[in-house]
């Protein structure tokens, strides 16, 4: 994974979530890209003196921040927000070639009932960049032990599992397989790519009304410390972030999850 982006928000567990990307990042040698997670725009012409104002103030703390990084400091670039976040993401993404967001869970404290907030949601939700969802306040470890879960196996597109592929690859985890059957379960959904159950120990099924339910009927058993999902324009997440939001009643872990962008 040569480039990695990390949204840089103001809330206190920032420095930590850049701190696990840099963590992360030196075991592919990557170059980290941090952007400002809130980023001004405008198109009214009468604010513009304010507007670059915030930008620069903004920018500044970022700056500050990843000084504060000391020697790792060096593997990081900062990129100015000429846009809102996803169109910044967007153009980063078409110049340089983005191989992974890192983000964390929230990028404020103002909801305990949230477990993804608008960030980390509009991210899975709206870009082509496979996600690393960070828990909070935890330091990197190596995954050891994957689990990915999915209702359908068929990957329309190879590109899609090569960051499942580095990781496991670059860190020699096992990786176990869940195929979970929802209602309207079909034999199509049996259709696992030859990439995926080559390289995994084993495949569990289960009976559930979602993916989540399925993981969590499993969790105890395979105790993954990474979980990998797909996110498709159909599937289970599609309507858990209809509003950019996850709440934890509706999904929570704490563990990191991987989000593959799978059409």
């Amino acid at each position: 994974m040569k480039n990695i982006l990390v949204p840089i928000g103001v809330s206190s567990h920032a420095h930590a979530n850049l701190h696990y990307a840099l963590s992360l990042a030196k075991f592919f040698e990557s170059t980290v890209y941090a952007v400002d997670a809130y980023p001004t725009h405008s198109s009214k012409a009468s604010i513009i003196n304010i507007q670059a104002r915030l930008e620069d103030e903004n920018y500044q703390r970022i700056v500050e921040m990843v000084t504060a990084m000391g020697p790792e400091a060096k593997a990081v670039k900062i990129v100015r927000s000429e846009q809102d976040l996803i169109g910044t993401v967007k153009r980063l993404h078409k110049s340089i070639g983005l191989d992974l967001i890192l983000v964390a869970p929230l990028n404020n404290d103002i909801d305990d009932a949230i477990f993804l907030g608008h960030i980390a949601g509009s991210l899975i939700k709206r870009t082509v960049v496979p996600v690393w969802v960070a828990p909070l306040e935890k330091a990197f470890e190596i995954p050891k032990n994957i689990l990915m879960a999915f209702k359908d196996g068929e990957v329309k597109e190879e590109v899609t599992l090569k960051p499942l592929i580095r990781i496991q690859e670059r860190f020699q985890s096992l990786l176990n397989l869940l195929l979970v059957k929802v209602p309207g379960f079909s034999k199509n959904n049996h259709k696992l790519n030859d990439a995926i159950t080559s390289r995994a120990e084993g495949l569990k099924f289960s009976q559930n009304g979602t993916v989540y339910q399925g993981v969590l009927e499993h969790f105890q058993a395979l105790l993954p410390d990474m979980i990998v999902v797909f996110k498709r324009e159909r599937g289970f997440f599609e309507k858990l972030w209809e509003t950019d939001l996850v709440f934890k009643k509706d999904f929570y872990c704490t563990v990191p999850i991987l989000v593959l962008k799978n059409p």
